[in-house]
């Protein structure tokens, strides 16, 4: 047995010297003429991204500090709540907020904003520019005071949320989080409220609520205006349309002229479920 195995340690001693001769020989063959070059090309431009990067993040030309940040488009949030939010309250490196990708960072804490865009003028600024998320309807229902935007992005807005209509029904989660979307099938809500609101279909009385009817989405949409006054509408595929339908705002235009209509006057619940009628109710 101790034979066997001193045999079998010099066959693998043996294998491992071929196999390092065999690499020996490669590498002074002509492949070495095209891989030394290569390793000390590779090695080379290391050294200097190595050399570069820390050159970069320690020369104070490029540290920019907060009274030098210039925030453009914030309506809502304060330029101390940017600043702090995102940590630029204190000298920052402005190289290594290009290289963080600050502006996806932006994007992810706050929902409230839409979108970033950075420049940054090495020894001069930094310049942020924030499109904020305007609210459209307020969410019925919920843990938290959501708003959200034509887009279907929830969020927490500062001001009053009573200035926005509210959507809800047997569909709407009542788990949602800052930075979730509502689900497509809901987005019908928002086109009408949007679609209500615009100069062409304006409707005598801004929008209060939009509930759904059922928990389908096809099914239709309980709208009640400030005044009181109710309207149950649907279009065809209304939970599967991307924008505002010609069908809808055909409808809207239907229930427009009835609500201003003097013979229906007094009237408060209106049915827009018919293609090219408005019914009355009481």
């Amino acid at each position: 047995m101790a034979s066997e195995r001193r045999r079998g340690k010099k066959r693998q001693s043996g294998g491992a010297s071929a196999f390092a001769g065999s690499v020996a020989r490669m590498l002074s063959g002509p492949l070495s003429r095209l891989f030394f070059p290569v390793l000390s090309v590779l090695v080379a431009l290391a050294c200097f991204f190595w050399f570069r990067n820390a050159y970069y993040e320690a020369n104070p030309v490029f540290t920019v500090a907060p009274e030098d940040i210039v925030i453009r488009g914030n309506a809502t949030l304060t330029r101390e709540q940017v600043l702090q939010n995102f940590g630029l309250d204190r000298p920052i490196n402005g190289f290594g907020l290009v290289r963080s990708d600050i502006v996806a960072r932006l994007r992810r804490q706050s929902p409230l904003i839409r979108n970033v865009t950075m420049t940054f003028q090495p020894g001069r600024s930094l310049e942020l520019w924030v499109e904020e998320r305007m609210p459209l309807a307020r969410l019925a229902q919920t843990s938290l005071p959501l708003v959200v935007d034509e887009d279907g992005v929830c969020f927490i807005y500062p001001r009053p949320r009573d200035a926005y209509p509210e959507i809800g029904g047997f569909d709407l989660p009542t788990d949602l989080m800052p930075g979730d979307r509502l689900p497509p099938q809901l987005h019908c809500m928002l086109r009408l409220i949007a679609a209500a609101a615009s100069p062409d279909y304006h409707l005598p009385g801004s929008v209060a609520r939009v509930f759904l009817l059922s928990d389908d989405a096809d099914d239709g949409l309980a709208v009640t205006l400030r005044d009181g006054r109710k309207i149950d509408i649907a279009w065809p595929n209304m939970a599967r349309e991307r924008g505002a339908s010609d069908a809808m705002l055909r409808r809207l235009a239907n229930v427009g002229r009835a609500l201003r209509s003097p013979a229906l006057e007094g009237k408060t619940h209106f049915n827009a479920m018919a293609p090219n009628a408005v019914s009355v109710s009481d």
